[in-house]
């Protein structure tokens, strides 16, 4: 074979590969004897079927595969000599000449970029402190749901429980709740509760404080300004009026700490209580550390790496993000009719982040061949049950999808690696992640070994 290349352009190029008659017919032969062995036709035993009929029985299907083959050669001869991230197959073109054939693949491909030092990049420590007052948060947290709501007639207070309706409107009066598209809980609620002053429940924080010092009975109007940045696109930037009206208000009386109490939380003591309450925020605030290392470490190497990304893999991307999107708004009871109005508007929004998804995965897939990193099956394994978690999806029939298809399963071994890519760049680059690991009895302060790659 041989192949002449043409650069269309930085990222979109024409492959020609020419195959002489010899080559053809060999990848031709070895097609139809294929056919030849697992051809059920009536009549025949299964491989015994004349070599004519097969050729002229499937002769459709046998150029099918054969024009397939050839490019199939086309893409492995380019990655075996080019570091070139193929994206997509945007046209291909046979042409049959004294039994050979001229192979003509337009691809879309992100070229060879430069890497960075990405070893010397720094990447700031974390320091999880717990205070005291958020301990004692959390006691309170874990005994309220023993506890009893008893009604009050006095003014509510923070930590109190109102029932309530409310109704919000746009500046010209119009409801909020018309817009289909507005989650329910920014629009009009009947007979909902909320915790009057916390600051750490979702919803309208006007709302949330404005219910404190309200009596069952009365009525209040409070106004919220959204950020411009909201993910409720139709709310950000606006202020929308709310009508509270208060049903009824209830006191949150926690339990007291007896014996009895005690056993039912699972601890001896009320020490034990308060070291059990502060360790699970420490462990909460280090999850949190770590995720924001991770997201600094991923705008660090976005940042010193300049990728050049074909338009093709960007509206790709973007088509995933905005499948995501949908699914979460139909989710949340969104109107799809409403959301297809502005279909344009949220994907031309969403391609900056998918601008930086791909960046990210181009920049994750050269480091990991440098580093010589490749999944195990191990790693896999944890991917799928990632998976079937984070989508509440049935383990068997997800593991049935992923043999059916064979793209999801190429799908999952590249998300697989990007994730083991990162996570040896954060032991490689975080030395308290290391000694971290060393205070819980684990192996390291060394970074741990990348397997060799099949190419190696």
């Amino acid at each position: 074979m041989k192949e002449e290349i043409e650069n269309i352009s930085d990222t979109r190029l024409n492959v020609v590969c020419t195959f002489d008659a010899s080559e053809i017919a060999a990848e031709s032969e070895s097609i139809v004897s294929k056919f030849c062995k697992e051809a059920n036709i009536p009549g025949f035993r299964k491989g015994k079927v004349p070599r004519n009929i097969i050729l002229s029985k499937f002769s459709d299907g046998i150029k099918k595969q054969l024009d397939s083959d050839i490019i199939n050669k086309v893409l492995d001869t380019l990655n075996s000599k080019t570091e070139w991230n193929i994206v997509s197959i945007v046209d291909v073109k046979h042409e049959n000449v004294d039994g050979g054939m001229i192979c003509t693949v337009t691809l879309d491909i992100i070229p060879e970029f430069e890497m960075s030092d990405y070893k010397s990049l720094s990447i700031d420590p974390i320091n999880v402190v717990v205070e005291e007052q958020e301990v004692q948060n959390e006691v309170r947290n874990t005994l309220r749901r023993y506890a009893k709501y008893e009604i009050v007639e006095r003014k509510s207070k923070a930590g109190d429980f109102v029932k309530l309706n409310y109704t919000g409107k746009f500046d010209d009066g119009s409801l909020v709740a018309d817009t289909k598209s507005i989650p329910a809980i920014y629009g009009t609620q009947t007979n909902t509760w909320e915790e009057a002053g916390n600051t750490a429940m979702p919803g309208v924080r006007a709302i949330i404080d404005g219910i404190v010092g309200v009596k069952a009975g009365g009525k209040k109007t409070v106004s919220q300004q959204f950020e411009t940045n909201f993910e409720v696109v139709e709310l950000a930037g606006k202020t929308i009026v709310y009508d509270l009206e208060i049903i009824e208000v209830r006191e949150c009386v926690l339990p007291e700490l007896t014996e009895d109490m005690l056993r039912t939380l699972e601890v001896k003591s009320r020490e034990e209580l308060y070291e059990k309450s502060k360790q699970l925020l420490t462990n909460y605030k280090t999850s949190q550390a770590r995720f924001n290392q991770r997201e600094e470490l991923v705008t660090k190497l976005i940042e010193s790496v300049d990728v050049k990304i074909p338009e093709s893999a960007l509206d790709g991307e973007a088509t995933n993000l905005m499948d995501e999107f949908v699914d979460r708004k139909i989710r949340s009871g969104a109107n799809l009719d409403d959301i297809s109005k502005r279909s344009q508007e949220i994907f031309d929004g969403l391609k900056p982040i998918a601008m930086q998804r791909v960046k990210i995965k181009a920049i994750l897939d050269k480091i990991a061949k440098d580093e010589k990193i490749e999944p195990l099956q191990n790693d896999i394994e944890k991917m799928i049950l990632q998976d079937v978690y984070t989508a509440g999806l049935d383990i068997n029939k997800y593991i049935a999808e992923l043999r059916r298809d064979n793209n999801k399963i190429i799908d999952l071994r590249r998300r697989t690696l990007r994730g083991k890519t990162l996570d040896h760049l954060m032991y490689m680059l975080c030395k308290d992640l290391r000694q971290e690991n060393v205070t819980n009895g684990e192996k390291p302060t060394e970074i741990p070994e990348a397997t060799p790659s099949a190419e190696e």
